[in-house]
């Protein structure tokens, strides 16, 4: 005799939220990080990608991991 197995519903994808990755990028913007790191880095904002944020200062390029990031403030 078979046992009835329950049906399992569809995986459906996850939305994630936004994460504003758009209202920033190109943008000159002032980056203040948390937990022993630099407080402040100021520079312009060239790509984001879900867990990295790519920044150049000056000649230099910074990439910074988004759990480091306390907060961004876009130049005006």
């Amino acid at each position: 005799m078979a046992v009835a197995q329950a049906e399992k519903p569809e995986k459906q994808g996850r939305v994630r939220p936004s994460d504003f990755s758009d209202e920033y990028r190109g943008k000159t913007a002032t980056i203040t990080l948390g937990a022993g790191n630099p407080p402040v880095i100021r520079g312009r904002i060239e790509a984001a990608s879900r867990y990295w944020v790519k920044v150049v200062v000056g000649q230099r390029t910074l990439y910074i991991n988004k759990a480091w990031i306390v907060s961004i403030e876009p130049a005006g």
